[in-house]
């Protein structure tokens, strides 16, 4: 990668955190209007960078393109919790396809991610993002895992409607504690080949999930 490519990836990373960020405390609102030019001004760089920020955001069902402006989707109580409802489902079942279809690569690779995922959290102030889209690669592994492509393709779309919500769980402390454990535990009965032990674990983790949102997330956010 050259230097100028990596300065462009540096840009469009930064105006993707500050969007994101926006959304997240409230900055920008739901339904409201986001101008490339404006942002080019704030952040005091080229449109090219900022096109591929709204890009990647529009990808993750966070932003629709509207002209030449793009609006911020909006996501009401709701959806957020039958969203959340038909995520638990679905990924129950995956990590009970996923234990007994588990291959050694697959193995391995749940291993590391879990051990980064516990170094990570570990940490002062680990970024919410990065922890976010960290535990969000476990779950999808573990979808991938399952052999179900419609799993894989549903649970996704899932994940990335839910980001901002998701990625609000990492700021607390007490959460990302239980977090960590509750995934310990579904990598450890989905690693077991135990089917009914997986199903039961992710299912109790996303219910436990759920709950932290109804009593202390939604309510802020909404």
């Amino acid at each position: 990668m050259t230097e100028d490519e990596k300065q462009k990836l540096s840009l469009t990373g930064t105006a993707y955190r500050y969007v994101f960020d926006g959304i997240m405390n409230g900055r920008y609102r739901a339904g409201q209007s986001i101008s490339p030019d404006s942002l080019a001004s704030n952040l005091n760089m080229s449109k090219t960078p900022i096109r591929e920020a709204l890009l990647q955001l529009e990808t993750e069902g966070l932003v629709v393109r509207n002209g030449r402006f793009y609006n911020i989707i909006y996501l009401d109580e709701n959806e957020v919790i039958e969203l959340y409802e038909v995520r638990a489902i679905l990924e129950a079942e995956a990590s009970a396809m996923a234990a007994a279809r588990m291959t050694d690569d697959i193995r391995k690779d749940l291993k590391e991610t879990l051990r980064i995922i516990k170094k990570m959290s570990s940490a002062e102030n680990p970024d919410p993002i990065m922890l976010a889209d960290l535990n969000g690669k476990l779950h999808s592994m573990i979808a991938a895992a399952s052999g179900n492509r419609y799993i894989v393709e549903y649970t996704s779309n899932i994940r990335l409607k839910l980001k901002v919500v998701r990625t609000t769980l990492f700021s607390s402390f007490d959460r990302r504690e239980v977090e960590l454990k509750e995934h310990e535990k579904v990598i450890e009965a989905v690693l077991s080949g135990d089917q009914a032990t997986a199903r039961r674990s992710m299912w109790e983790h996303e219910m436990e999930v759920l709950e932290y949102l109804k009593a202390s997330v939604l309510n802020k956010i909404y």
